[in-house]
């Protein structure tokens, strides 16, 4: 048979049938992804569209480049099937008109040239994606990495996706073999693989004047490979490869918000009859599309500290137990219409609420917001916004918390610092410096220092403040502190959940300083640092907001500096999650400490994006750990490791936590430092007052 024009009737119905069942596939699919967005919709908040421009320049480079994916070398294979998926579309959609239009070909839309070097890359894409599955198949279910997903689930999506191939290959080749050169619409020579099979068939007697065979292996191969598409896209909605559907869209309509700023509650809004997410239908419409996206990659528990220290959260777990809830009470409440009897199983108690149940407060409480699962999943799911929801939904609904915590928000409440000690206390840590108060000043200085309360009463972290004033001072920089005018961020607060303390501790230090008509704040504190540059906008408090480090550096490469070493020192650097996973400020510190002559710069295994938190993030300063190994324990461990001469940070909760935990290991003479007391001990010319912080420091390793 040289042209499918000449196919019998039989084969023409058969054809036909095959088609109809795709189409009617196809149509369920269609159906099953409605009601999934009618789910999302559920959700809180409408659907905008603003800055256009980048997030189509972030869907091309996360996307179509897939930056993300590809930052862990397993990634890369899942380049080549993505890639190779796009490319082999034109083949699908080929494939699916000639279920009623036997002989066609894009060869004549585009000429043979163009039709030759398209299916060259459908080819040989093809050929990368059945390596790569191969590959990704012995990784995942022989090798199994800690946090690769082994479920039946993913392999059955293997299975279609080698099906898909092979499928093709066969059809491809059997087509080679059973029609002649002018009807096959394209140069077999481009697609070498399917050649190869057309050769085979060859060898076996299968040719164009070789009667049926090689007729029905084409059509027989054909009507398995579109049939697997049609199942592939119903069962895709249902199961782990969901984020085929999902992924795209959660990339494009990503929070572009500045990163970590969790987003405000109205307390004027008397509407709202409780706080937070109890329900998942309270979850705004973008975080119901989030679980949708995830690729069950396993990369945020793999870095999770809390999941990795044997606390209950494993946060890829947080993100599948909202979406079996939404799929489940969406289709009883969206698709059903049966919200009153939901909503009396809820009164009676019959129906789990996803907080607190679903997900357990163990769960939620164990989440320090470091931030790893957000900054290294591959389509940009918001983990640690979801779990403060619930956080909200836990402390200010139910008034359920931690009893250390309770204690923690008294002290903020009634002295404005979690420690409890009285305001006036707040400048002591200055004594002898003779540092100006801006309530002296007639004008506001070019800084304002934002202490913070444990630069102010923690007395570990006072002597930072102590050095870091006095590099200041040799710089000749113009600056001055609140003292007692000065309040809790409210970071500690909004992390746990009390959004009310948080915004009552904001909204008096965004007043005091508006009054004061502050410009520019520095501060020791990532924790204040983050708050105040990206959260306190939100109230109406726009100020250029730096940490420590940077303005140390600018301060150097202006030459306002000069430093002397003391030897040679290896010193490992612990990133703080707030100032620079959150803040993406991995390079200052670290400039800081090449600029200190003498010191060696070694590297714990887990740095920059992936480095391991101290464990004090989220409120967990204030928490006791009951659950596992301590977070602080596991990250000393990880840098005692290294066997460094001193470690240093660049935050007061990273300093008391490992302080902390060298103490815990018998280490607790090891030099610790935070990066201003390291300068202030290597000044050339420097300020020398009474309880000067650098005479205090460890000397440095010979």
């Amino acid at each position: 048979m040289n042209s499918f024009l000449d196919i019998p009737m039989s084969m023409r119905i058969f054809r036909l049938i095959i088609l109809g069942l795709v189409l009617l596939g196809m149509a369920r699919a269609g159906q099953i992804v409605f009601w999934l967005l009618k789910y999302v919709a559920w959700g809180k908040g409408d659907l905008t569209l603003d800055h256009v421009s980048e997030r189509i320049r972030g869907f091309l480079v996360n996307v179509i480049g897939q930056k993300r994916v590809i930052a862990e070398p397993s990634g890369i294979l899942h380049l080549f099937i993505f890639w190779g998926f796009l490319v082999l579309q034109l083949e699908t959609i080929e494939y699916l008109i000639r279920g009623a239009v036997w002989n066609f070909h894009f060869s004549m839309i585009f000429g043979t040239a163009i039709y030759s070097i398209m299916l060259f890359f459908q080819d040989i894409m093809a050929g990368l994606i059945v390596v790569a599955m191969g590959i990704l198949l012995v990784r995942r279910f022989i090798l199994r990495p800690k946090h690769a997903v082994v479920s039946w689930d993913a392999f059955i999506i293997a299975c279609f996706i080698l099906g898909l191939m092979i499928t093709k290959f066969i059809a491809n080749g059997a087509e080679i073999a059973f029609l002649t050169p002018e009807a096959l619409g394209h140069d077999a020579r481009f697609t070498p693989i399917a050649l190869l099979f057309a050769k085979f068939f060859r060898s076996v007697g299968l040719s164009p004047t070789s009667g049926t065979s090689a007729f029905w292996l084409y059509h027989v191969s054909y009507a398995i490979h579109v049939l697997i598409v049609a199942f592939f896209a119903n069962y895709v909605p249902t199961g782990k490869h969901l984020h085929l559907i999902g992924a795209m869209p959660n990339i494009f309509f990503r929070k572009l918000e500045p990163l970590g700023a969790l987003a405000p509650i109205d307390f004027e809004d008397e509407t709202i009859e409780s706080y937070g997410v109890g329900q998942v239908e309270e979850l705004h419409w973008k975080q119901l599309l989030n679980t949708y996206a995830c690729t069950e990659c396993g990369r945020c528990e793999n870095y999770c500290p809390a999941y990795n220290t044997g606390k209950p959260l494993n946060p890829m777990m947080i993100i599948h137990k909202v979406k079996d809830q939404l799929r489940e009470k969406g289709k009883r409440v969206v698709r059903e219409k049966d919200a009153e009897a939901v909503a009396a199983e809820i009164e009676s108690g019959d129906y789990q609420m996803l907080t607190g149940s679903v997900i357990t407060a163990e769960e939620l409480w164990s989440c320090t917001t470091c931030g790893a699962c957000v900054a290294n999943c591959p389509v940009f799911i918001e983990h640690v916004d979801t779990i403060v929801d619930m956080h909200r939904y836990l402390a200010l609904t139910l008034a359920e918390m931690p009893v250390e915590v309770s204690r923690t928000f008294k002290n903020i409440q009634n002295n404005a610092n979690p420690w409890g000690i009285s305001s006036t206390r707040r400048a002591d840590w200055a004594e002898g410096l003779d540092i100006p108060l801006m309530s002296e000043l007639d004008e506001a200085p070019e800084y304002l220092f934002w202490v913070g309360c444990a630069g102010s009463f923690d007395d570990r972290q006072k002597k930072v403040s102590r050095a870091f004033a006095k590099i200041l001072r040799s710089a000749g920089i113009s600056f001055a502190i609140l003292g007692g005018e000065e309040s809790c961020t409210g970071d500690p607060a909004r992390r746990i959940g009390e959004e009310y303390t948080y915004w009552t501790m904001a909204t008096t230090n965004i007043e005091v300083l508006n009054g004061y008509n502050v410009q520019k704040i520095v501060t020791t504190c990532p924790h204040c640092f983050h708050t105040i540059g990206k959260e306190y906008p939100q109230l109406g408090g726009h100020y250029t907001v730096i940490h420590h480090t940077e303005l140390i550096n600018e301060l150097l490469d202006q030459g306002h500096l000069d430093l002397v070493g003391q030897g040679h020192m290896k010193v490992t650097y612990h990133d703080s999650c707030y100032a620079n996973r959150w803040n993406d400020e991995y390079d200052s510190p670290r400039t800081l400490l090449d600029a200190v002559p003498g010191v060696e710069i070694v590297e714990m295994e887990l740095h920059g994006k992936q480095s391991f938190c101290c464990g004090a993030g989220g409120g967990r300063m204030w928490m006791e750990e009951h659950i596992g190994k301590r977070v602080n324990i596991e990250r000393t461990d990880q840098a005692l490791a290294i066997n460094p001469d001193a470690i240093a940070v660049a935050c007061p909760f990273c300093l008391t936590m490992f302080d902390d935990g060298l103490k815990n290991r018998g280490k607790g003479d090891m030099p610790l430092f935070d990066l201003a007391e390291l300068i202030a001990d290597t000044l050339r010319e420097e300020i020398v007052t009474p309880g000067d912080a650098a005479e205090e420091l460890p000397a440095a390793a010979e």
